[in-house]
């Protein structure tokens, strides 16, 4: 448990610092600190509002997960209180930024500094989708196989050391994991969105894919601690398919910072 709440409090305290690195430097559009997307490099004024409130939501969402984590919130909880905030205030910022910007471009005198980009997220979306509906085909096929209570971590050794009932555990938590990615990869068909340091189609089409790789990992990983919850494979074969994972999206990380994909 001390472990879990190190852990919990270091992710709070990571989020308050960068939520007071963004209010920092809300006024100073640049590369490496704040919430960088096209729209805000794209107006200046976009910047400074949307990374204003961004600061903002972020230090108090914060000291709201510090609060959680003093309070003994199991680290289940406390990840999906996570995932779902962020999206939010991901989602928060997208708005403010956009509306700024569109409310400077009718203004002859905006200094917008370039063009939004057109995209297309409706193949990346098709391949998420489809992996999250076989994955809850497999739920659907296995559920009356499955315990009351289901593993969901495993340490190293392939032992489980994580549990959460069967609804919250094989149904909620994967769809609220599917769910971020799928929204982040739907925010994408904002022209302004895409959230890197120099805005690009290239740019562009590398965060859909990559958001794709997370999603459709994340989909196999799940799957086959779904396996291993209804007796079907081991807890060291679940440990496998996570460090691939890992080793794949380090590799497209890698891949990406290159051009290559």
């Amino acid at each position: 448990m001390i472990l879990v709440d190190t852990l919990e409090v270091f992710i709070s305290i990571t989020l308050l610092f960068a939520g007071l690195l963004t209010l920092a430097f809300r006024n100073r559009r640049q590369h490496f600190i704040g919430f960088r997307i096209g729209y805000t490099y794209m107006s200046r004024e976009a910047w400074r509002r949307a990374n204003a409130l961004v600061g903002l939501f972020t230090v108090a969402f914060s000291l709201l997960l510090l609060l959680l984590a003093i309070q003994g919130i199991e680290l289940n909880a406390f990840a999906l209180v996570t995932v779902v905030g962020i999206f939010f205030i991901l989602l928060m910022g997208t708005i403010v930024a956009r509306r700024t910007y569109e409310l400077e471009d009718l203004s002859t005198e905006a200094d917008t500094g370039g063009e939004p980009i057109e995209v297309d997220v409706r193949p990346y979306l098709a391949l998420q989708v489809v992996a999250l509906a076989l994955y809850l085909v497999l739920v659907i096929m296995l559920w009356d196989d499955l315990p009351e209570r289901v593993a969901i971590h495993f340490d190293p050794s392939g032992k489980p050391d994580g549990f959460a009932s069967k609804a919250v555990g094989a149904l909620f938590f994967p769809l609220i994991l599917q769910g971020f990615f799928i929204g982040m990869t739907f925010l994408l068909r904002e022209p302004g969105f895409a959230p890197l340091m120099r805005f690009s189609r290239a740019g562009w089409r590398w965060t859909a894919k990559f958001f794709t790789l997370m999603a459709m990992g994340m989909a196999a990983v799940e799957a086959f601690v779904l396996l291993y919850n209804a007796g079907m494979v081991s807890g060291r074969l679940v440990v496998g398919s996570a460090l691939v994972f890992l080793g794949l999206v380090f590799l497209g990380l890698a891949m990406g910072r290159r051009g290559k994909i």
